[in-house]
């Protein structure tokens, strides 16, 4: 696995077809999965990916690739990408 190559570039493309069929570039990590579930860590940070009847259709984790089928309801990022500033509103507008 050449996760380097992958996290130089933080390039990520999400090509989702009729909520049938995803693509995801950019996957460093499956985590866990199931037909209501895959749990994917990528360059961009950790998704989450919900449906029904979830299958993974061919995983290449040296080149970064992952295809799903079946009915995707969700994707959702939980990492933030820019961890650079963690001050809060507050301290923002209170300087």
């Amino acid at each position: 696995m050449n996760v380097n190559k992958l996290d130089e570039f933080k390039e990520q493309n999400v090509i989702l077809k009729n909520r049938k069929s995803l693509e995801l570039s950019g996957v460093n990590k499956l985590e866990s999965m199931n037909p209501n579930e895959f749990v994917v860590f990528t360059v961009l940070g950790k998704m989450i990916i919900k449906g029904k009847d979830l299958e993974m259709q061919a995983l290449d984790i040296d080149n970064g690739h992952l295809s799903i089928s079946g009915n995707v309801n969700s994707m959702e990022y939980l990492d933030k990408l820019d961890t650079k500033d963690k001050k809060g509103l507050f301290s923002k507008l209170f300087k």
